[in-house]
């Protein structure tokens, strides 16, 4: 990204004079290490024989490299010296980026709004703002957003998975469905999209499929718990109890303090018939997370006080003492 960024300010400022060596122009140009490319643009922004333009483009470089080390604030600061030089869409476009990673929703938002007023072409904008309005939770302004960016780039795969995080929030999963699908086309290899498109399959009440797209999750990564977990809810909903438990079991021998699993697993065992297996899961969960009120309420059900809680020793679960 940082090397298209770079392709399209180089038509916009002067090529650099050689007021500064040719190693640290050569240096400030180049991507490969950002500490190197930080400190030879230090060089050719402090000589004093850099023409304005050209001091601007290596404070620009340096501001990238800044960026991407994580150096948020010197980056701002290089962003905006740029600015104060020439504005210019795309300069507006990065500096919002970097407030959206401090998390300054708002002026994040007003900076990637300059930018599309300057450069209407700029998906990446509509897009970055878009994250931005779903964080402040306008979620019409970030699909309208969205749609931008996907009309501008086709090809963005990171639109598609947004937009149908979005889309699940306002609760229109047949949307956040196509979009997953659209992801999975150019993106086939991605784990986190079968799980979420699972997820959706599964909300909508097609428990086959999810149990096809966990299946595939899991082809890429055998050991992720989220797919195995997510496969043993679809096993659930088909009434398949043994599947069920048995992902769940190995969902949590792989994450073993994943506590809404072991309340899931919990409900498998009470559907079976076996209840002091039920409330050792149960039982689990609220040790690793004390304010889940739903695994107290199943434990109340079954007649547990919590003055009966079986204290583990560490780094053994319930069931370890029930073998």
């Amino acid at each position: 990204m940082r090397t298209a960024m770079l392709v399209v300010l180089l038509g916009l400022i002067a090529q650099p004079a050689l007021a500064a060596t040719m190693q640290d122009r050569a240096d400030c140009r180049a991507i490969t290490s950002d500490d190197a490319q930080i400190a030879a643009c230090t060089r050719v922004i402090e000589d004093n024989a850099t023409p304005e333009h050209d001091r601007a483009f290596a404070i620009y470089n340096r501001a990238t490299a800044y960026e991407s080390k994580g150096a948020y604030q010197e980056a701002l600061a290089d962003y905006t010296a740029v600015l104060e030089v020439k504005p210019i869409g795309l300069v507006y476009a990065n500096r919002g980026l970097v407030y959206q990673r401090l998390h300054d929703f708002q002026r994040s938002i007003e900076d990637l709004t300059e930018a599309l007023r300057l450069d209407p072409t700029l998906s990446q904008a509509h897009k970055w703002r878009a994250v931005g309005y779903f964080n402040i939770r306008e979620y019409e302004r970030a699909l309208a957003d969205f749609d931008a960016a996907q009309q501008l780039d086709p090809n963005d795969s990171e639109v598609y998975w947004q937009r149908a995080q979005t889309y699940e929030v306002t609760g229109d999963r047949k949307a956040a469905l196509a979009d997953y699908s659209d992801y999975l086309k150019r993106e086939p290899k991605s784990v986190p999209g079968y799980i979420r498109r699972a997820a959706v399959y599964l909300a909508l009440g097609d428990a086959d499929r999810a149990v096809t797209d966990a299946s595939d999750a899991m082809k890429i990564e055998p050991a992720n718990a989220d797919a195995l977990a997510l496969r043993g809810d679809a096993y659930m909903t088909k009434g398949d109890l043994e599947r069920a438990i048995d992902d769940y079991s190995a969902a949590i021998y792989f994450v073993p303090t994943m506590a809404p699993v072991y309340r899931q697993r919990a409900a498998a065992y009470r559907k079976k018939g076996d209840r002091e297996h039920a409330i050792a899961d149960l039982q689990n969960a609220l040790q690793l997370n004390y304010s889940d009120e739903a695994a107290r309420a199943k434990l109340n059900a079954l007649g547990v006080k919590p003055a009966e809680w079986k204290i583990v020793p560490k780094g053994k679960t319930l069931l370890d003492e029930l073998k």
